[in-house]
């Protein structure tokens, strides 16, 4: 049978769907897979491969040797001598080294420990003002010479007791201090934390760079009394700071560490050097 339209051409074949809801597998013709594989370019006989090059090994990380123990500060000198201390961000204690320009051992007073000397120790060795806070006891003379660094000044500070003991070295052989600073020196036979003077009040003041710091509301020792004691010292200067008897903990802080870093910076400035 042919096509009406093309005369030339069979007659497509017609089969008859199947009825509605006649079930049944339901056949689909195969589909060819045809897979493009894209020819091999041609190779001439002789023609080298380049080979790959081998991947490099990764050397092994070196193991890294733990670092120095941090020493606590108490294993950082000899008896009774404490080297400045930082705090560091995790609240440990490290000794901070820097370069050395001056010496300062600290002498506390009644009440004080090496605790209350750390915001001015920090502060001072932002500038390479080393401070070393010696403690009473019968070793404290040769614990302060200790302390010295040849060529760099060399100071004595004290607070309270601590400036009348800072007094009492200057005539030491052995000390020879370049400079003192003294901060609320006791002018009264007054009592602080339940301790009695036994030292000698002064009368007078050596002839030496002297830093007198006190407070102006000093109950302790009154400030006219603590200027009258300035009269016969030519090379005493006398600030008067903020707060009462102990500068170290009052409102005048600041300014303590400020007239102190200003004092130990004329001594360099004046060429002043421990001997």
């Amino acid at each position: 049978m042919t096509s009406p339209l093309h005369p030339t051409l069979p007659a497509p074949a017609i089969t008859q769907a199947p009825p509605v809801g006649a079930r049944g597998p339901i056949a689909f013709p195969p589909v060819p897979l045809v897979l493009a594989v894209p020819p091999a370019l041609p190779v001439s006989p002789g023609t080298p491969v380049p080979s790959v090059p081998p991947v490099p090994s990764v050397p092994p990380v070196p193991s890294v040797p733990p670092g120095p123990r941090v020493p606590r500060v108490e294993e950082t000198g000899p008896a009774g001598v404490w080297p400045s201390p930082a705090r560091s961000p995790s609240g440990g204690v490290a000794v901070v080294r820097r370069e050395v320009r001056s010496v300062l051992a600290a002498l506390p007073g009644r009440g004080q420990n090496a605790r209350d000397f750390d915001a001015l120790t920090e502060r001072l060795a932002l500038d390479g003002h080393q401070v070393v806070v010696v403690t009473d006891g019968a070793v404290r003379i040769p614990a302060v010479v200790e302390t010295r660094v040849p060529g760099v000044p060399f100071v004595l500070l004290g607070a309270d007791t601590g400036a009348l003991a800072a007094l009492a070295m200057v005539g030491s052989p052995a000390v020879r201090p370049d400079g003192l600073v003294l901060l609320g020196l006791p002018s009264l036979h007054t009592a602080v934390a339940e301790q009695p003077i036994v030292e000698s009040l002064p009368r007078a003041l050596p002839d030496l760079p002297i830093l007198l710091l006190h407070g102006g509301a000093d109950e302790v020792s009154p400030l006219p009394l603590v200027r009258m004691v300035t009269r016969t010292a030519p090379r005493t200067e006398l600030a008067v700071v903020a707060g009462g008897h102990d500068p170290l903990a009052g409102p005048g802080r600041r300014s303590v560490a400020a007239r102190t870093v200003l004092f130990l910076e004329g001594l360099l400035a004046a060429g002043q050097g421990s001997r």
